[in-house]
């Protein structure tokens, strides 16, 4: 009998998807929650003063981040796709990789949308009403987490799953 090595790169190639997928969409979470903090009633004066400064500084490490996580989900799809193709049509999980990809690519389709939020709450074109700004960027950063995002992270959990019933 054969056994099997602790660490199985195959197996760790089509995990990667679902793992890096998992990362984008926590992370986007995470900004959520963090950010809408500054929106709350008792603290919006003080928001009004801070959130330019604070989001100068939240958004470079943000967007690093974010294309950080969304290069290595759309490489690690089509790398795995490339290495396991047949595999991967035979169990059915090749179109669920290829739409998890789509959808997970589909993130930079919200750039025109949100970007100039992001500039405007900055540059504080609202002259200290920065809270109004993000509370644009917010509403457009949800509903692009509970479309693509959401959605891409469930095609790599049924991706993955398929890869596992068919090893």
């Amino acid at each position: 009998m054969a056994s099997r090595a602790f660490f199985d790169p195959v197996v760790a190639l089509r995990a990667a998807p679902l793992l890096t997928s998992t990362c984008s969409l926590w992370f986007a979470w995470d900004q959520h929650f963090f950010l809408h903090l500054f929106n709350k009633p008792e603290l919006r004066e003080k928001s009004n003063q801070m959130l330019p400064t604070y989001f100068r500084y939240f958004f470079r490490g943000g967007v690093t981040r974010v294309l950080v996580l969304l290069s290595l989900t759309l490489s690690s799809t089509l790398a795995t796709c490339l290495v396991n193709h047949d595999s991967h049509w035979a169990n059915g999980s090749l179109r669920w990789y290829t739409a998890g990809m789509v959808l997970a690519a589909s993130h930079l389709a919200f750039v025109p949308a949100v970007a100039p939020k992001v500039q405007a709450v900055i540059e504080d074109t609202s002259k200290g009403k920065s809270t109004n700004d993000l509370d644009g960027w917010l509403k457009i950063h949800a509903w692009r987490g509970l479309t693509v995002d959401l959605a891409a992270w469930s095609c790599f959990v049924v991706a993955t799953v398929r890869n596992i019933q068919s090893s």
